[in-house]
Order: structure tokens, then C-alpha cells, then sequence
């Protein structure tokens, strides 16, 4: 685990030196209304005992997800909440630590808010959204999670630091895996995840 934190670490060190920034004159047409582009993100994650008290399975899992994102709005807002509104969706795997078992996601209902500024080559963000996996985490996991269909619950916020072309990334993601209820036990995982990312 600190092997993994201390990459991370370097990693973040690494792209804050050597990423470049847009021109003014490419603002307003970069972030315009309409523009969109690939990306992924690829990271680690951990389960956690929340709420405290059930004594939660320890899992561990790396995680890659491919994405797409459309601008919904173009640049809005005024002042320190100025940016503009963003479609996200994703698809990837999450390979964990123990016994090879494995997530396949798909999440088709994400928004992320870009906090953008002419005057800066980053900007704050956030993330909420939900989609639906397979997985065959209930063998390790067989007191949360009652069947290998599951729904995923995303809420996360990052730094993005712009390029000429594309974007790296820095993320916190909170991560919830639960059936709803169709099957039991279904008291479900949460999960802290920190990723890297890139847009291209």
C-alpha cells in the first residue's frame, strides 16, 4: 500500500512540473458548448467499515475506467463557481487483491462540474453519478453483497491541470457497491479510491 501511495505521490509531483498551459485565446473555444473528448482514469481503492460497526470485508482493488465526457452548458456561473457543466459516462474493471476476483462497470448517468478559469491551467471539480456492474466480489464479500449484479454510486472531486492538448488529473473518488435490495444480504461496500487521470 505505500509502494502504491508513494507512485501516486510521484506521479502527482511529476505532472504538476511538466504540464503546459492553453493559450486565453483557446478558452472560450475549448470549453464551448458541445465540445467533447476520451479520457480514463486508473487508480486504487479500498473498502471501508462505513457506517462504522458492521465490520466490513478488507478489499482492495485497482481500478480503471475509460470515459467520455460532452459540455452540457458551455462556460456559466459568475465568481469563484464559474464553469461549465459536463456529461460523464464510463466503463472499465477493478481487479482485486485478493483471490483475482473482479468488477465489470458501466456508468451511463455521471455529471462532473468544471470550476474554470482563463487565468488558471487547472481547475477544481466534482462528480456524482450511478451505473451497474457484474461482479464476482460476493465470493470474498458474501455479507454485503448478495449477487454478482450490483449498482455503483460514484461521488468524488479532483484537480485537473490542462495542456495545449488534453489534461491530467488528480481524484478522490467515494465508491458504493449494492444490489438495492433485489437480492440479500445486500448491506453493500463503500470504498475510498485516489486515480490519475488523462484526457486526450
Amino acid at each position: 500500500m505505500k509502494i502504491i501511495l508513494r507512485s501516486v505521490l510521484f506521479l502527482a509531483v511529476f505532472i504538476l512540473f511538466n504540464i503546459s498551459t492553453a493559450g486565453a485565446a483557446t478558452f472560450a473555444e475549448r470549453f464551448k458548448k458541445g465540445e467533447s473528448d476520451f479520457g480514463g482514469q486508473i487508480g486504487w481503492g479500498w473498502t471501508i467499515d462505513l457506517p462504522p460497526g458492521r465490520d466490513r470485508t478488507d478489499l482492495g482493488f485497482l481500478y480503471f475506467f475509460p470515459n467520455w465526457q460532452r459540455n452540457l452548458t458551455g462556460m456559466i456561473g459568475k465568481s469563484w463557481y464559474r464553469g461549465a457543466l459536463f456529461y460523464h459516462m464510463e466503463a472499465g474493471l477493478a481487479f482485486s487483491d485478493r483471490d483475482d476476483k473482479f468488477l465489470i462497470g458501466w456508468s451511463p448517468l455521471m455529471v462532473q462540474y468544471k470550476f474554470l478559469s482563463p487565468k488558471r491551467r487547472w481547475a477544481p471539480n466534482v462528480m456524482l453519478g450511478t451505473g451497474f456492474s457484474m461482479t464476482n466480489w460476493k465470493d470474498v464479500a458474501d455479507r454485503e453483497l448478495g449477487s454478482e449484479f450490483q449498482f455503483l454510486l460514484h461521488a468524488g472531486t479532483g484537480l485537473e491541470f490542462f495542456q495545449k492538448e488534453g489534461a491530467y488529473s488528480i481524484n478522490y473518488r467515494f465508491f458504493h457497491v449494492s444490489n438495492a435490495g433485489l437480492q440479500f444480504p445486500n448491506i453493500g461496500l463503500n470504498a475510498h479510491m485516489f486515480t490519475l487521470g488523462k484526457r486526450f
